[in-house]
C-alpha cells in the first residue's frame, strides 16, 4: 500500500503543476487586460477577477506545492511506513496542497488577505478570508503531522 500512496501524491503533485500552468496565464492575462493570440496581433479584452500579485501566488504556489508533494511522494519509497502512516502522510500533504490552494485563491480577494480570521494589519476581516484562512489552518496542521511522520519512519537501507 505504501507504493499506492506513493503513486497517489506524486500524481496529486503534477495536478497541482497543472493548476500552476493555468493560473500562469490567468496571470498573463490579468497583466495585459485580456488574451492575447501572439504573435498573430490580436488581443480579447477582459477582466480578470483578483488581482496580477494574486494570480502570481497562485502560480508560484502551486508549482511549489506541486514539487512539494511529488517530493514527498518519491521520499516515501526510501522509508517504511505501515498503511496507516503512508495513507496519513499522504493525506496530510494532499490537504495542505489543496488547502494552500485556496489559501492563494480566496486571498487574493480578501482584505486581509486571509491571514486570520479577524482584520488585522492587511485589512478587514471577510467571507473571502474565512475560505482563505480555514483550509490553510487546516492545511499547516496535516502538513506539520506527514513531516513528523517522515521524520520518525525508519529508513529502508
Amino acid at each position: 500500500m505504501q507504493s499506492y500512496y506513493s503513486n497517489k501524491l506524486i500524481r496529486q503533485g503534477f495536478f497541482g503543476i497543472l493548476v500552476s500552468l493555468v493560473s500562469g496565464f490567468i496571470l498573463i492575462f490579468s497583466m495585459i487586460g485580456g488574451a492575447s493570440l501572439s504573435p498573430i496581433p490580436l488581443l480579447i479584452e477582459f477582466d480578470v477577477p483578483g488581482t496580477a500579485a494574486g494570480w502570481r501566488g497562485v502560480h508560484i504556489g502551486m508549482m511549489m506545492n506541486g514539487i512539494m508533494a511529488i517530493s514527498f511522494g518519491a521520499a516515501m519509497r526510501a522509508f517504511y511506513l505501515n498503511d496507516t502512516q503512508a495513507f496519513r502522510v499522504f493525506l496530510g500533504t494532499v490537504i495542505a496542497v489543496w488547502g494552500n490552494f485556496m489559501f492563494y485563491l480566496f486571498g487574493m480577494f480578501a482584505p486581509n488577505h486571509g491571514l486570520t480570521l479577524e482584520a488585522n494589519a492587511m485589512g478587514e476581516a471577510s467571507l473571502a478570508g474565512a475560505f482563505a484562512f480555514f483550509p490553510a489552518l487546516v492545511g499547516a496542521i496535516t502538513l506539520f503531522y506527514a513531516v513528523i511522520s517522515m521524520l520518525r519512519a525508519e529508513s529502508l537501507d
